[in-house]
């Protein structure tokens, strides 16, 4: 295909794309007039729209949800206080199936400030998240879920699966060393969507303001142990026990070295994980210990305090050896302390920017892993866990083994 046709064919795909954003089956002018008359109720004193027979009031939870009848748009509304006085106003609007729709928070003037519509596919899938302009008459910019891999030729290195919120798969430096079955097709999974592309988002939180972790997480990763050929999983936050699928399709594709920078304190989330690790006893699961400052000996966080010989556990230090401020800890559940504060990372949009925790920390000894499995092909699990033991330093009881001080340093790798 020439160069030409390809420009042209992406050309076409993104005035789809900008035509599906625009494409809505929505009064945004219903929204603003909305906006703006429960702002002259609020402010002005006018007549309540909400009492008229063309909405439904009910509390859930102490708070007040608003049905409007004809259109069967759902409405939350939450006033941001400061002191005594409403310092703005957050509007949530749901769809006919209760879906979110569109957020919007204007200030103490009801002016808009900030505004986000979620666009869905005929399947009620998300496919991107749109900033719409003060008047909610544009899109300014938009976040897509899932947008089309770029074709590229497989990278073959050292096998490691990252699992976590996804990547960013069509950076060029992720682009590079993503692990694929071919061209057109990556060996990782979305196990949160059930589809083949593991893009980093996480709408567990906040599905208009999603979280992206893995890709940072992974770019620490490429930096240290660039012989790296990623297979990235997204987790699957809604179905925990998929978690047996997923470390099957890890065994199947035979890599002995897992990043999964995440934990919980809910034990029940993590049981499908447990029975699977503890079945495949020739994968290393680096995990972290968290960032809440306790010691998970006793308050447990889970994977991390799962009892398990192919579980690592790594907490974050300072350069100067010292548990890192909000770090968990344990002389029994934690293995290494490893500086993990201020860490360069490349974020999903492709900026580079610092990052700070235990999930840092994690990818740091995930490649002081794979540079041992580079010069030792056939080491086992036990192999590599001696190995970074040996680099401890006893100078912290905090943690079972001790502090590396310099992850990059080969020394004792070989």
């Amino acid at each position: 295909m020439s160069i030409i046709i390809k420009i042209f064919l992406i050309f076409i795909f993104n005035i789809f794309i900008l035509h599906q954003s625009f494409a809505l089956n929505l009064d945004l002018k219903f929204h603003k007039e909305t906006i703006n008359d429960y702002c002259d109720f609020l402010y002005n004193k006018k007549d309540n729209l909400f009492s008229s027979d063309h909405w439904r009031v009910e509390e859930v939870d102490n708070i007040k949800e608003y049905f409007h009848l004809s259109s069967k748009i759902k409405i939350k509304i939450f006033p941001f206080i400061r002191g005594e006085k409403i310092n703005g106003i957050r509007f949530t609007f749901y769809n006919e199936n209760e879906e979110p729709l569109l957020l919007v928070n204007v200030d103490k003037k009801c002016n808009i400030m900030v505004s986000r519509l979620i666009q869905r596919d005929i399947t009620g899938k998300i496919f991107s998240i749109d900033n719409l302009s003060s008047d909610l008459s544009e899109v300014k910019s938009s976040e897509y879920f899932n947008p089309p891999l770029k074709k590229q030729k497989p990278f073959k290195g050292i096998k490691v699966a990252i699992v976590d919120t996804g990547v960013n798969y069509n950076l060029d430096f992720i682009a590079d060393k993503i692990s694929r079955i071919d061209e057109s097709n990556l060996t990782g999974y979305d196990f949160e969507d059930d589809d083949s592309l593991p893009y980093d988002i996480d709408t567990g939180r906040s599905v208009f303001f999603p979280m992206h972790h893995g890709t940072s997480v992974s770019s620490i990763i490429l930096r240290e142990a660039p012989m790296s050929e990623l297979v990235v999983y997204r987790f699957p936050r809604s179905e925990m026990c998929k978690f047996e699928n997923l470390i099957e399709h890890i065994s199947v594709n035979k890599i002995k070295i897992v990043n999964l920078s995440m934990g919980s304190v809910n034990k029940d989330d993590w049981q499908c994980f447990y029975r699977a690790a503890k079945s495949n006893k020739d994968i290393l699961f680096f995990v972290s210990a968290g960032n809440d400052g306790k010691n998970i000996d006793f308050d447990k966080i889970y994977p991390a305090s799962f009892d398990l010989e192919n579980i690592i556990v790594v907490t974050s230090s300072d350069i100067s050896g010292n548990l890192a401020q909000g770090s968990n800890f344990g002389s029994v559940s934690v293995d290494f302390l490893i500086p993990g504060e201020q860490i360069p990372v490349i974020d999903h949009r492709g900026v580079k920017t610092n990052a700070s925790g235990s999930s840092f920390a994690v990818p740091r000894v995930v490649a002081m892993a794979i540079r041992i499995l580079s010069n030792n092909p056939n080491a086992n699990i036990f192999d590599i866990k001696s190995k970074l033991i040996s680099r401890a330093i006893r100078s912290n009881e905090k943690v079972k083994y001790g502090w590396i001080p310099d992850p990059l340093d080969n020394y004792l790798l070989n």
